[in-house]
């Protein structure tokens, strides 16, 4: 099998097989803890949502590394049946660089869903600000 079809087969594989629910709660809960750090500046007008790098940071220590390779061989896209321990073994450590090509994208998705649901927070946040100055200053 060439790397490039290695490759599709793997990723879709992990695709198929992502939590995005989990994904999205892991994004919601940075953001709010977020909002809740910095709630003094956004009282003050001071907040800027945290770059994507320093979002990253945040995230991948949450997104959980799911990689079986025990999974993999029973379940996964490939066909090991035919290989010796060897061939078997290099093409696991393969198809795990793969995985982790697929788990820095994946983290990269969520701190950037962070980063816009942290946006939609302080949005609301200041909004409700604003509506209680009106009504009580």
């Amino acid at each position: 099998m060439k790397k490039k079809e290695l490759e599709m087969r793997c990723m879709e594989y992990f695709a198929e097989n992502m939590n995005l629910q989990k994904n999205w709660e892991i994004a919601k809960d940075c953001a709010r803890e977020i909002i809740n750090l910095r709630f003094n500046d956004i009282l003050t007008d001071n907040f800027d949502i945290p770059p994507t790098d320093e979002l990253k940071k945040e995230v991948s220590k949450r997104v959980p590394y799911e990689f079986n390779s025990d999974d993999l061989i029973k379940n996964g896209p490939i066909d090991f049946s035919g290989l010796d321990l060897d061939m078997r073994n290099e093409a696991i450590k393969t198809v795990e660089s793969i995985y982790q090509k697929f788990h820095q994208a994946q983290t990269k998705v969520v701190a950037k869903a962070t980063e816009k649901v942290c946006g939609n927070l302080s949005d609301n946040l200041k909004n409700e600000i604003a509506q209680i100055k009106k009504k009580y200053l």
